[in-house]
């Protein structure tokens, strides 16, 4: 009789896979990486979502409340004279400057005001007296500016007598705005008035015509 011996299958145990409990320790450090990344996630999202309701909220000022430009305009011109020769002008010359401030809730602060008239070349300039005004103030300013040349061609006297004189006209100014007891900066302000002819010893009317502000 022959004895047959059971040997273990040795195909089967080198198969078989030995599966290992996961480490508690790399699980816990995943996880934790997972709630950093979700905590940055959040924190970023509402960084960028502030940031657009802060931008939103200055545009909304800016068009708001941001103060406008006065709106300065010529309703008549006077020109008053005193001596005239063939080459020779003595007069004054006043102008009617209407100031309106456009703000409905910004007061204005005019201060160190300086009119210059061109004519013929020659520059004259005095100064204006400092005002203020309240949102919706309409001023009106008079100032009168002394002007006496000698023209350089002949002729003078027929010429301001039929056709009058055109002066240029031109406001250099500091301007504050005032909102609920908030002063600004002084700005820099420069306003353009084209020519207009103006007739002599008499009153030109003017039509209110704007004149460019500059800020």
């Amino acid at each position: 009789m022959s004895s047959t011996t059971n040997q273990p299958d040795q195909s089967s145990s080198s198969s078989s896979t030995i599966v290992q409990p996961p480490k508690r320790g790399s699980s816990n450090g995943q996880h934790r990486t997972t709630n950093r990344t979700r905590l940055l996630r959040i924190i970023g999202r509402s960084m960028l979502g502030l940031m657009v309701l802060v931008g939103l909220a200055l545009v909304t000022c800016w068009l708001v409340v941001t103060p406008k430009k006065p709106v300065f305009s010529l309703e008549r011109g006077v020109v008053t004279l005193h001596s005239l020769t063939d080459r020779k002008l003595n007069a004054s010359v006043s102008f009617h400057i209407r100031s309106f401030n456009p703000n409905k809730k910004a007061a204005i602060h005019i201060d160190y005001m300086t009119m210059t008239i061109n004519e013929m070349g020659r520059m004259f300039e005095m100064v204006v007296c400092n005002f203020s005004q309240v949102p919706g103030n309409l001023t009106v300013l008079s100032p009168t500016i002394p002007i006496d040349f000698v023209y350089p061609l002949p002729r003078l006297q027929e010429k301001v007598k039929f056709d009058g004189i055109s002066p240029e006209l031109q406001l250099s100014a500091n301007i504050r705005y005032i909102i609920n007891g908030w002063i600004s900066k002084r700005r820099s302000m420069e306003i353009y008035c084209n020519r207009h002819m103006l007739k002599i010893n008499g009153s030109t009317p003017l039509d209110n015509i704007k004149c460019n502000v500059d800020l």
